[in-house]
């Protein structure tokens, strides 16, 4: 505060000017300087006179008129199954009404919801379910194009495609840096990321002992690389031979069998090869110089099977791949963490999993199927909110490891829960040692530098996938050699280059 000494007509001068200030503050509401008069005085004997006087400058807050209290936030939270009542009682048992409507999800959920509502106890959670896949990415674009925009999205195949329509805010990067690198890559754009994976899951090598050690191969010596594994296989083919299917070695997803399901079982042997057929935003390199290798080295692998067994190993279909894998008509089987849920029942089985081997010159690397990423709208009705909402459901310990300790099926993405692989074990959704075996080295494949999602297309991904598919049918119905796989390959890159390119 500053002092500023004046004379008796200063004063007089001074003093009408601060009615005006008071003025000025009475009928205005915000801050003002109001200019306050103190009188210095002196005392001779018995008499006091006014000496000097001193204008002190002080800030005076007008009290704001009272408003009314905003209403509480309902937000819209867009989840993989609707949940009416998070009040509702929710138990694992098959008579519950909410866990016939929910499954193990509304179980998951309900834990998400709680480490937010800890936070934010005032908010309304509205939780609606919009399918999965293909119709999910129907849906999202609907409420977008509709002007509906919600707090939160969700999804696996098609994240990458809204990440960079730009319709995403970034998350923390001290929350993002919780998480397995190669969980969150289908999300990360110029160093930031647009979303967080509430579960993940990745790929590896299941091998039957039982059928190797009729091939007269040592079980504990493990295919390190490509070159080993397709010997082994070949190996298993001579001998392996069942009555109805014929001499199997290796089983893995055709195209015939589903439009994105077969691409997420071998684009990580691609990663392996320095070769990856796109990058994660989508850019192309469906043709770059080794790939067409690598589908030499696959088609080989199919061909140690005979085409009428990998045509009919899949769920639903005359023989499951998992049981011609429990029953050793096959030997080895491109596994996701789902399958252990299934493989390891039969505790008499003598199955072991590993991660994939590598080519000569490559690099260990898998792909992650069942990544689940939520992130939040940043123009939805709440954003500050959702921003909260998706670090803290998707962080959150209990709601991470609850899938994997209740149906299995998924494993977590947390850093801290996947580098404990070894000895994990809130692994019960997984009912054997075996299967729980199986399924730490999924574990361990998801924290590994190479582990990524498929290419993230920006636009037309069903289309791209389509002709993916067409051009693998292609490859191994014939058996082609290299200099026709690469013709193919060519001509897809240009095919996809153009798909990316083209409104639809």
């Amino acid at each position: 505060m500053q002092k500023k000494k004046i004379t008796r007509r200063d004063f007089i001068r001074a003093s009408s000017v601060a009615v005006g200030a008071g003025l000025v503050a009475a009928c205005t509401p915000q801050t003002v300087v109001q200019t306050q008069i103190v009188q210095q005085t002196s005392v001779v004997k018995e008499t006091s006179v006014v000496k000097e006087t001193e204008i002190v400058s002080q800030v005076v807050t007008a009290t704001p008129v009272p408003t009314q209290p905003p209403e509480p936030a309902v937000m819209d939270i867009w989840a993989i199954t609707t949940v009416e009542d998070l009040n509702a009682e929710w138990k694992p048992d098959p008579n519950n009404a909410e866990f016939k409507k929910q499954w193990w999800t509304g179980g998951m959920i309900r834990l998400q919801a709680k480490a937010f509502l800890d936070k934010h106890p005032g908010v309304t959670l509205k939780i609606t379910g919009h399918s999965w896949d293909w119709d999910l990415r129907q849906n999202e674009y609907l409420a977008l194009a509709a002007g509906i925009t919600p707090d939160t999205g969700y999804g696996e195949a098609y994240v990458t495609e809204f990440a960079i329509l730009g319709v995403y805010a970034p998350v923390s990067e001290d929350v993002a840096n919780l998480f397995a690198p190669g969980t969150l890559r289908a999300q990360l754009i110029d160093g930031k990321h647009y979303g967080l994976s509430e579960t993940t899951g990745a790929n590896v090598l299941f091998i039957n002992n039982n059928v190797l050690k009729k091939a007269g191969l040592d079980p504990a010596k493990k295919p390190e690389s490509w070159d080993q594994l397709l010997a082994d296989a070949q190996a298993v083919q001579k001998v392996n031979n069942d009555p109805k299917w014929g001499n199997n070695a290796f089983f893995n997803y055709l195209a015939e069998q589903e439009s994105i399901g077969s691409i997420l079982r071998i684009a990580g042997f691609f990663e392996q090869n320095n070769t990856p057929i796109g990058s994660d935003l989508g850019v192309p390199t469906i043709n770059t110089p080794g790939a067409a290798d690598v589908w030499v080295w696959y088609n080989s692998m199919l061909h140690t099977s005979t085409d009428n067994a990998l045509l009919k190993m899949e769920a639903g279909s005359e023989l499951g791949s998992v049981d011609a894998f429990n029953n050793g008509v096959i030997a080895y089987k491109i596994s996701w963490t789902n399958d252990a849920t299934t493989v390891g029942t039969d505790a008499n089985v003598d199955v072991d999993a590993v991660q994939l081997p590598i080519p000569t010159g490559g690099k260990h690397a898998t792909n992650l199927v069942g990544n689940q990423i939520n992130s939040p709208f940043k123009n939805g009705p709440n954003p500050e909110l959702a921003l909260d909402y998706i670090e803290l459901s998707c962080a959150d310990q209990a709601a991470q490891e609850f899938k994997p300790n209740g149906c299995g099926i998924w494993i977590p993405s947390l850093k801290s829960i996947l580098e404990n692989f070894a000895t994990y074990d809130k692994l019960d959704g997984f009912k054997s040692d075996v299967s729980k075996k199986l399924v730490r080295v999924t574990m361990q494949a998801a924290l590994d530098p190479g582990t990524g999602p498929i290419p993230g297309w920006p636009k037309n991904g069903g289309r791209i996938w389509n002709a993916w598919n067409d051009m693998y049918s292609r490859i191994w119905k014939g058996n082609l050699d290299k200099a026709a796989i690469q013709t193919e390959l060519d001509a897809l890159q240009t095919t996809v280059e153009g798909l990316v390119k083209k409104s639809g």
